[in-house]
């Protein structure tokens, strides 16, 4: 159990000393219990917002006393529930795909020995922690900003309500266009952070003097997993929806 909260609390210290974090966990190199804190705080996190999204998506979804329309919402409710515990239990795939290319990528670059290599998976996967911020906005606004007559669009995307990214700018009538969306989704304040905590435990790893590529691996990393998830979000979505 000590193990577990000196990992958490490390996950934190991250946000707040990432330069003094990363030199202590090449020291203490430990990527299974950064693992497993991440996927804990995130876990109960997105879990903590699920009852506020599916009472809103069973609002939407109440029956009218129309046959055909009930029966539509009736089809429509089993997938949408998975899509909203699938977005809610998991932490965001763009940036999880980018640490793994992080990683990949810095790895023959670093030529480090086992150790130190362990060390590398840990600082990467610390430098996630930002995404835990995103969850506690998302989860406060799934509660506070709830519409009067919510809808299924409503009840899904409750908690992406909480925006950091170009999305911030918009100033048109209506809805913002889908490319806008697409783009706030991978490129924005709290991805941006873990690129900054990734540059500065890569320059760490490598002995504390800042090179280009510490900057350049990072951002590239960001940039190719935004376009594998965006290519990959409708099979994964036809997944969860399934058949009507």
């Amino acid at each position: 159990m000590s193990i577990r909260i000196t990992w958490f609390r490390r996950v934190a210290a991250m946000l707040l000393d990432p330069s003094g974090t990363a030199r202590v966990t090449v020291q203490d190199p430990d990527p299974g219990g950064v693992a497993l804190a991440l996927v804990t705080l995130g876990l109960a996190l997105g879990a903590a917002a699920l009852p506020g999204q599916l009472a809103a998506l069973n609002e939407a979804l109440a029956p009218v006393g129309q046959s055909a329309l009930d029966l539509h919402r009736q089809a429509m409710q089993s997938g949408l529930r998975r899509v909203i515990v699938a977005d809610r239990l998991m932490l965001p795939p763009t940036a999880l795909l980018a640490a793994g290319l992080v990683v990949v990528v810095s790895d023959p670059m670093l030529v480090l020995p086992a150790v130190r290599r362990r060390g590398l998976w840990a600082i990467v996967l610390l430098g996630l922690a930002p995404l835990l911020v995103q969850e506690i906005g998302e989860l406060a606004l799934t509660y506070l900003a709830v519409p009067t007559e919510p809808t299924p669009g409503d009840a899904v995307g409750l908690g992406n309500r909480f925006v950091s990214g170009p999305l911030l700018l918009w100033r048109g009538q209506g809805v913002a266009p889908r490319w806008l969306e697409v783009l706030n989704a991978r490129l924005n304040l709290v991805t941006l952070w873990c690129v900054v905590l990734w540059v500065i435990g890569l320059r760490v790893v490598d002995g504390g003097r800042l090179r280009s590529w510490h900057v350049a691996v990072p951002l590239t990393s960001l940039g190719i997993a935004g376009v594998v998830t965006w290519m990959m979000t409708p099979l994964v979505m036809a997944a969860l929806l399934g058949k009507p």
